[in-house]
């Protein structure tokens, strides 16, 4: 008797062991965790050099021509997969197209996903710099969180009215600048700093 109670107890146990994980259990495994990306507040992002190229189209242009779109982000609160802060953005002609050199400034509200997928909207902010003619509109803009170097990117694209009717296209791998590092002391294709860039947006109503 005791050995086939023993021997049923055992066969019991390798069922159990062989038996697999509830999907419940997959899920909870394999889901990336919710707060991963807490760390993006109080984080500042730009457009490196290489990546500044912007395509500007109107009826009134021949057709599309490039411009230099420098874009800067400042998160400063990030809760439940959404962040939110201010943005700053200066284009300026590369040749032939209506630019201009002002800072336009944005309210940046975004989410991303537990896998990284973004979601971006920028609403204007009322500025003395924003250019003449500038919209009102809001823009929404997608992205992912993608590994470039080593570190985290917001491979992020848009399209928006930036004057009039001149639309401005863009897509970059934007990157995280930090004080200690050279593009915070001098952002490329503007040649000012982080916090030289952002003033006019901390000063517009409801900036940061």
């Amino acid at each position: 008797m005791r050995r086939g109670r023993a021997s049923g107890v055992f066969a019991a146990a390798l069922i159990s062991a062989a038996a697999p994980p509830s999907t419940a259990a997959m899920a909870a495994d394999a889901a990336p965790q919710s707060g991963r990306w807490q760390w993006l507040a109080r984080t500042y992002w730009y457009v490196p050099a290489e990546y500044l190229l912007a395509i500007a189209s109107s009826p009134a242009l021949k057709a599309p021509v490039p411009v230099s779109d420098q874009t800067v982000y400042y998160i400063s609160h990030f809760a439940g997969g959404y962040f939110w802060g201010t943005t700053a953005v200066s284009y300026t002609r590369t040749s032939g197209a209506p630019a201009s050199d002002a800072v336009s400034c944005l309210q940046l509200v975004g989410s991303v996903t537990p896998e990284g997928a973004v979601h971006l909207t920028f609403t204007p902010l009322g500025s003395k710099s924003a250019p003449s003619g500038s919209t009102s509109q809001s823009t929404v803009g997608v992205g992912t969180m993608t590994r470039q170097r080593y570190q985290w990117t917001m491979e992020n694209q848009m399209s928006t009215v930036a004057v009039g009717s001149l639309l401005l296209s863009h897509w970059a791998y934007m990157y995280q600048c930090k004080p200690s590092e050279p593009c915070f002391a001098e952002l490329p294709g503007v040649g000012v700093s982080v916090p030289d860039f952002l003033a006019p947006c901390a000063q517009a109503p409801g900036g940061g």
